[in-house]
């Protein structure tokens, strides 16, 4: 992802890169990487074959031995306060030897979203220093501190 930390509503794009470490062509080769709950589609550009956002598979068809595809998938955050992983899993008709590097993954984590706005006809008000009561003996004790002192 070219982001690791987002907002709800950011755009984050996702970069899969497919190599062929060979020593012979893969056939009939596919990614899945479906987009996990938390992010909506917007859109993606592959290098070589076509990415199906329904069902998250990238179809490359074959791939030469030494030879590099990639697809950018760009989506757009959905969630607040949470973290979200996306993983990729890339298969083909071939043996491979090496099947470690067959998937990845990559975790985001999204931040807390702004204040709820009120609700209709509720003004938001700030709170204030000094409750009401307490100014209202205050300016009651002035008053009756005069009123004291004039019968002296």
């Amino acid at each position: 992802a070219n982001q690791t930390v987002v907002n709800y509503l950011d755009t984050v794009k996702f970069t899969l890169t497919v190599t062929n470490n060979g020593p012979d062509a893969a056939t009939n080769v596919r990614v899945s990487d479906l987009l996990p709950a938390g992010l909506q589609f917007v859109g993606a550009l592959a290098s070589q074959g076509t990415y199906n956002s329904g069902t998250g598979v990238w179809t490359l068809g074959d791939l030469a031995s030494g030879a590099v595809a990639s697809l950018q998938i760009i989506a757009r955050v959905i969630v607040t306060n949470t973290t979200i992983t996306n993983v990729a899993v890339v298969t083909s008709d071939v043996y491979d030897p090496d099947p470690s590097n067959n998937e990845a993954s990559v975790t985001i984590k999204v931040m807390p979203g702004p204040p709820k706005p009120p609700k209709p006809g509720e003004i938001p008000m700030q709170p204030t220093g000094t409750p009401l009561y307490l100014m209202l003996l205050a300016v009651l004790s002035i008053i009756g501190g005069f009123a004291v002192s004039k019968k002296i």
